[in-house]
């Protein structure tokens, strides 16, 4: 389940990193991915839609250029998608080529090559075309910023939910034990996140209804080991905590490596002024 989720994290990050800065028509990219091999079935496609959808609004709603009242842009229609692939799915078998990776692809980035024997308008025009790559970079690291915060934003708000939620149930004569059990279980067993950091967060929980003078009782019964209702509302902001987590690694992980690039580009245009 963790592999569905981080293959899921990626192409969805990939895809709308496509569309935002090469302006690459997302339900092309899409495509593309079901035709390779990428993208296995039609439900992982859907939540990379869905993901990718939401990566671009983001970027959209955060930019203080676009009108928050108007936002539109090319969305990644799951159903275009899914009816094209379907139709495709003979040529698909001879299709080969996989969509090149985003990573690998600032890997062979372009930079102009400034040869020391070239005129110096060609060294002004070649070093003109650095600058626009670098800030092209420079625009891409400020969106994922962006986007980060907005998952930090989400992570916080998840966990205010999961403290309120776990108050009215000790509050009611619940275990956190349990609780804590429950939500660990079902992100291992059915979303494939970090139930690790769940568990930090009910310890954190813990110390703070302690310190508020709550009984909280933290043994385990066989309640915590039943089958989980996995459409229960309070396993819900367990998992969009889980998700924000998983996001905020991959744009962390996105940031440091576009910041490798931007060092690379500032390191050709120091070299190379005029």
């Amino acid at each position: 389940m963790s592999d569905i989720t981080e293959i899921i994290k990626d192409l969805s990050h990939r895809v709308s990193e496509d569309y935002l800065i090469f302006g690459k028509d997302m339900n092309e990219s899409l495509i593309s991915l079901v035709q390779d091999g990428s993208i296995e079935n039609l439900e992982i496609l859907k939540r990379i839609c869905e993901h990718a959808n939401q990566n671009v609004y983001l970027a959209l709603f955060y930019n203080p250029e676009v009108d928050k009242s108007n936002i539109t842009f090319d969305i990644a229609n799951f159903d275009d998608i899914s009816l094209k692939a379907k139709k495709s799915e003979e040529a698909m078998k001879d299709y080969n080529t996989p969509p090149v990776d985003y990573r690998s692809a600032l890997e062979i980035a372009i930079m102009p090559n400034i040869d020391k024997d070239e005129s110096e308008g060609e060294k002004l025009s070649n070093l003109n075309e650095v600058v626009e790559y670098r800030q092209v970079f420079r625009n891409l690291l400020n969106r994922v910023g962006i986007m980060k915060s907005a998952e930090v934003k989400s992570a916080e708000e998840s966990l205010n939910k999961m403290a309120h939620d776990a108050k009215a149930l000790i509050a009611d004569g619940s275990s956190l034990g349990d609780i804590s059990k429950i939500a660990t279980r079902h992100i291992k067993e059915n979303i494939g996140g970090d139930a690790m950091k769940i568990a930090e967060c009910y310890d954190i929980i813990h110390k703070d209804l302690v310190a508020s003078n709550f009984h909280v009782k933290t043994g385990f019964t066989k309640i915590s080991s039943h089958a989980i209702n996995k459409k229960s509302i309070i396993l819900k902001p367990v998992e969009e905590f889980s998700m924000a987590m998983t996001k905020i690694a991959g744009f962390t992980e996105m940031e440091c490596n576009i910041e490798k690039y931007l060092k690379a580009f500032d390191n050709s245009v120091n070299k190379n002024k005029l």
